[in-house]
């Protein structure tokens, strides 16, 4: 049985990841239908649904302009219609949006589906940390994944060489998302450990913003010595 792909969320990243997802759909024309549906919640761009814009344009002009996106790639503003009966749901939107998206799709998705989430961060509050791919889980009913990484969205848009870490339960849904994800410029490697790779993809910010830090003061050095000294 083929799978039906639906994204969900079309920002930066989600742009970025929708021509990646579009491009592998029609590598493995056995495995899934062509057409890949992403959720763009519309806006107004320059007098035009943004939606318009870019099933036209072929590329996203507000979020990544320049990167033209492949034909099987449809923009629809419609949150049901585009999950809708998808098999494969791919969760690419800011964190704070999630709860409600859920909600609005809770009754409409197929109980057998699977999802994978590459929203960056974590909920962190004084009685608990919530993983987003756990929460997705837990408000849809259904298997969810996880994909994070060191990655830069106009970087893998440009197609200049990144790694990824796909975490899944499944092998399964892991053999799944990698063929969904992986192309010659965007390697993936899949592991079990999903929480493994929701942590470290929420701490690698916070490493990120530490070292800009040091750097900065002119420490960079200083904490080098130190960490190899270790």
């Amino acid at each position: 049985m083929k799978e039906s792909v639906c994204i969900i969320g079309s920002g930066n990243w989600g742009s970025a990841v929708g021509k990646i997802v579009a491009e592998n759909v029609s590598k493995h024309p056995g495995l899934f239908y062509p057409d890949v549906r992403q959720w763009v919640f519309e806006e107004d761009y320059q007098g035009e649904k943004l939606t318009t814009v870019i099933n036209r344009e072929r590329e996203n002009p507000k979020y990544l302009p320049g990167i033209k996106f492949p034909p099987n790639l449809h923009a629809v503003p419609d949150l049901v219609k585009a999950s809708r009966d998808a098999s494969v749901l791919i969760f690419v939107l800011p964190h704070q949006f999630v709860r409600e998206v859920c909600e609005i799709m809770k009754d409409h998705i197929s109980p057998t589906a699977k999802a994978i989430s590459l929203i960056k961060g974590l909920e962190i509050k004084p009685e608990k940390v919530t993983l987003f791919s756990e929460e997705i889980s837990k408000k849809l009913g259904i298997r969810v994944s996880a994909l994070s990484g060191a990655n830069i969205a106009d970087e893998v848009a440009q197609e200049r060489f990144c790694e990824t870490t796909i975490g899944s339960q499944a092998k399964e849904d892991g053999e799944l998302f990698y063929r969904l994800f992986h192309t010659d410029y965007f390697k993936v490697n899949v592991i079990r450990d999903y929480v493994g790779v929701e942590l470290c993809g929420a701490l690698k910010n916070v490493v990120a913003v530490g070292a800009g830090i040091s750097d900065g003061l002119g420490y960079t050095e200083y904490v080098a010595l130190c960490v190899s000294n270790l």
